[in-house]
């Protein structure tokens, strides 16, 4: 019964893991070159400033 179980609950975990490639975040740390992708793009910019002594 475990046996049948585990082969039932498999692909739900293997199916789990894979993500789109659409998912990734790809940060950049010029301002321009941000700028020009997000019009180009039509997505909004995230802007975080940090102040690191």
């Amino acid at each position: 019964m475990k046996f049948a179980l585990a082969l039932f609950l498999l692909p739900f975990g293997l199916f789990a893991q894979a993500k789109p490639a659409d998912d990734e975040i790809n940060w950049l740390d010029n301002y321009q070159a941000a700028l020009r992708e997000a019009k180009a793009t039509g997505k909004p910019i995230f802007l975080e400033y940090r102040c690191e002594p």
